[in-house]
């Protein structure tokens, strides 16, 4: 079987540090100025899709028809709260 794989990129130009949460796992992870991620969704059944959610200090990248999904930075692979200390 085929597994199906969807990339989504975010990046933050703010001058504060940003969350991203990954949904629906409720995963975050926390952006200083001038990083990035990259979002892999993957599926057996279907190509994944994303929806992207904008609130003041979050971002909510929803991984539509998903069965996992891995978050990396270059070649790290970042665990959920990344960062999460930054943000306070």
């Amino acid at each position: 079987m085929t597994t199906l794989i969807s990339k989504f990129s975010v990046r933050n130009r703010r001058t504060k540090p940003h969350v991203v949460a990954v949904e629906p796992w409720a995963h975050d992870f926390t952006l200083l100025p001038g990083e990035a991620l990259e979002i892999f969704a993957m599926s057996e059944s279907a190509a994944p899709s994303f929806e992207l959610v904008e609130w003041a200090d979050t971002t909510q990248v929803y991984c539509n028809d998903a069965d996992d999904f891995k978050v990396m930075q270059g070649d790290i692979q970042l665990e959920c709260g990344h960062q999460r200390g930054s943000a306070a």
